[in-house]
């Protein structure tokens, strides 16, 4: 037994010495070391759009006593004379491009008179790095009128790494496999989650559970749904912009304005007032009704940071599944004659609703439904409704075989009827849109086709 024991203790011992070392590094200290990255790393694949996310972050984090950037692993051979990156270089080669190019042009600081690596001595081969390096860096210099002393020093000395120290290199490569192939990995929604309550830090530890109450009550696959196949295509359909996947690398599109710091844009007073006034009525009124108890939201409106993003999440949640689940909040199902009765009973009961095709046909129909009915209610739903479920379907009755791409195309055209929902100010303006008529129906649905056939006096020439 004491064996054992012994046996174990000593497994476990040499487990601890195996773990890595770890310690926090400033940005600063991160830039003067003298590292070097291996030939077999991959290219440095960051675009302007992460350069200008990891800028925009750390200048809403300013005001915070640090803002942890991420982690980078470093390989320091026994003799210490050898220190690669084994993780982490496309950050840290991007604070390099911000150094170098805030030193270039902000000669009084003296936070920035201090040497770094030459990018020259890093002997970039590959293409794709040195094309991403310089476009990067021109879009760095384009910004560096951002940074003032203030943002300059925390950016040197707030913004913050956590370092890995490796003095095994299978060990380093095991480390790197551990950290990002194994686990749960956090969907874009949970980083989302995590940003927006570092919004709320002026709130207390019970205002922030409340807020979250939902969130956290709600199923995490739909909540997944519902910002992949609904939030974040109505945002990027409705200017003409490609949804097919919604990854880490997009949730900036959901992140917005912090009404509580100081010198707001112009663009933002209305809705700081806006919501002063919803804040105000909550705590003077006890009569007020569900849809006066939050803000105003509009799906394809620009974020609200903190609080009130937990807020549009909890309503329009819900929206999303009164309509995936065709619930009465929106449609009057007593009459068994109208238009929107026929849709939802064909589409209740559709036989090929289990194809992938049908699947992407369906789910444009239901953004575009829930995108009009934020926007406009239920006004005229009896007409609207049909000319959304004919044009979102056209694909289906037209193609044989629907794919992803089909539908993606199919909703960022510029004649889109996702599109010019954006641009009308009135129903009329939607109801004289007319679903470009078929040529051929090659989508085998009866059902479908016949459907469409009744409503033949939308199928004129656009």
């Amino acid at each position: 037994m004491y064996k054992n024991q012994l046996k174990i203790s000593k497994r476990t011992k040499q487990r601890k010495e195996k773990i890595p070392k770890a310690k926090i590094s400033k940005v600063k200290n991160l830039l003067k070391s003298n590292f070097s990255i291996a030939s077999y790393q991959r290219p440095y694949k960051w675009t302007v759009k992460n350069v200008n996310d990891l800028i925009d972050d750390i200048i809403t984090f300013q005001e915070k006593s640090a803002y942890r950037i991420g982690t980078i692993i470093i390989y320091r051979d026994k003799e210490n004379k050898l220190k690669e990156i084994v993780d982490g270089q496309q950050r840290y080669l991007t604070l390099l491009l911000i150094y170098k190019a805030l030193k270039e042009n902000v000669l009084s600081n003296p936070l920035l008179n201090f040497d770094v690596p030459s990018l020259d001595n890093l002997k970039f081969d590959n293409a794709i790095s040195i094309l991403n390096l310089k476009a990067n860096y021109a879009h760095i210099q384009s910004r560096v009128t951002d940074f003032d002393d203030s943002l300059i020093r925390f950016f040197l000395e707030k913004c913050e790494f956590v370092q890995v120290k490796i003095t095994d290199l299978g060990e380093a490569f095991q480390f790197f496999d551990s950290q990002n192939s194994r686990g749960k990995a956090l969907f874009p929604h949970n980083l989302l989650k995590a940003f927006h309550l570092r919004e709320m830090s002026h709130l207390e530890g019970s205002e922030k559970i409340k807020i979250i109450e939902h969130w956290d009550t709600t199923d995490p696959h739909f909540l997944k749904d519902a910002f992949a196949n609904y939030f974040f295509k109505i945002r990027n359909w409705s200017t003409g912009k490609s949804a097919s996947y919604f990854s880490k690398d997009e949730i900036a599109v959901f992140k917005g304005v912090n009404l509580s710091k100081e010198n707001l844009h112009p663009y933002a007073h209305l809705t700081a007032f806006s919501a002063k006034y919803v804040d105000l009525k909550k705590q003077t009124s006890n009569d007020l009704n569900d849809s006066q108890k939050h803000f105003p939201h509009q799906l394809d409106a620009f974020t609200i940071n903190g609080e009130w993003f937990f807020d549009f999440v909890k309503h329009k949640s819900k929206m999303v599944q009164a309509i995936k689940d065709f619930i009465n909040t929106y449609f009057n199902l007593d009459d068994q004659d109208s238009k929107v009765f026929k849709i939802i009973n064909t589409l209740k009961n559709y036989s090929k609703e289990y194809r992938t095709g049908d699947k992407y046909c369906r789910n444009l129909f239901e953004v575009t439904l829930l995108y009009y009915i934020d926007k406009f209610g239920e006004e005229q739903l009896e007409k609207v409704m049909p000319l959304i479920f004919f044009w979102a379907y056209r694909p289906r009755i037209k193609l044989t075989a629907v794919r992803l791409e089909s539908v993606d195309n199919h909703a960022t055209h510029p004649n889109s009827l996702i599109r010019l929902i954006r641009e009308s100010l009135n129903v009329s303006q939607i109801l004289i849109y007319r679903v470009k008529p078929l040529t051929k129906k090659g989508g085998n649905s009866e059902e479908l086709a016949e459907l469409y056939t009744e409503y033949q006096h939308l199928k004129t020439n656009v």
